[in-house]
């Protein structure tokens, strides 16, 4: 899959270097780091361009075509992150040039795209039967189930709404494994960060590390969602790893019932 990101936010360059996943992309754990990262591997050579919007452009952009890449690469998904609302406008352009069949706008800030300009691209690009995701923020972006090339790229590049694996032993996560992260790389962080502790007061331990990391989303009450951003970034974590433990306990519920039918069996 050919990726093409254009941002105007540094959250892209935290999506761009959790993709690429070089060495020193995450040094949350100082020396304590166990290279958790190492099974993800790297997907630098799905990126083929980067362009990064200067911030000091006018308020206002009569000819938004005129600060856009002018030969952007070939794609399959352009992802724009925190570009000057006119650019966004202008977004089907960008994909007429690059002949891209999917879109992600992430939303980590209400101004980066309000309801008003979202449908408006949204009719373009359902228009040009472009496949298309704004989630706010990136962190609760879901597979469809439409078969869609959206659910093709978090399928491949396991980012999106978290998805972990936790085992429990006596009331305490003994291991953790992340399954799908958040795209700026957060889940990574969170899940170590949580090894070895008890499931009591569990969900101030992971706001804890989530806020260390530190999310990026906007503190600011955003009226379509009725709480912050961040917020429900955090939500999405601890929504993951409570539902881990959930499948945790069942599982471990399931494995003492079978156990208890061969004892009983044995002594029958």
């Amino acid at each position: 899959m050919r990726i093409y990101i254009i941002y105007g936010d540094e959250f892209g360059e935290r999506v761009i270097g959790n993709l690429m996943n070089f060495s020193t992309f995450c040094t949350s754990c100082g020396e304590a780091c166990g290279h958790c990262r190492l099974e993800y591997g790297s997907f630098a050579g799905d990126i083929y361009g980067v362009d990064r919007i200067a911030g000091n452009l006018p308020t206002f952009i009569e000819e938004p075509e005129k600060y856009l890449p002018k030969n952007p690469p070939q794609c399959d998904i352009i992802i724009a992150i925190g570009l000057h609302q006119d650019l966004l406008a202008s977004l089907p352009t960008l994909v007429e040039k690059t002949k891209a069949k999917g879109v992600i706008v992430p939303i980590e800030e209400s101004n980066w795209c309000p309801p008003g300009l979202q449908k408006q691209v949204e009719d373009e690009l359902n228009r040009m039967g472009v496949a298309h995701a704004f989630p706010k923020p990136f962190c609760t972006l879901e597979e469809s189930g439409h078969n869609t090339i959206i659910d093709e790229f978090i399928q491949r590049y396991k980012i999106g709404k978290p998805v972990v694996e936790v085992t429990v032993d006596d009331d305490i996560i003994t291991h953790t494994k992340t399954l799908r992260s958040a795209p700026c790389g957060s889940t990574w962080y969170v899940m170590k960060q949580i090894e070895k502790r008890s499931i009591q007061g569990i969900n101030e331990r992971i706001s804890e590390a989530h806020h260390a990391y530190p999310c990026t989303a906007s503190m600011q009450v955003d009226k379509t969602l009725g709480d912050t951003i961040l917020h429900v970034a955090g939500y999405a974590i601890r929504g993951a790893i409570q539902e881990a433990m959930e499948k945790a306990k069942e599982k471990k519920q399931a494995i003492t019932q079978v156990a208890s039918k061969i004892k009983i069996n044995q002594t029958t």
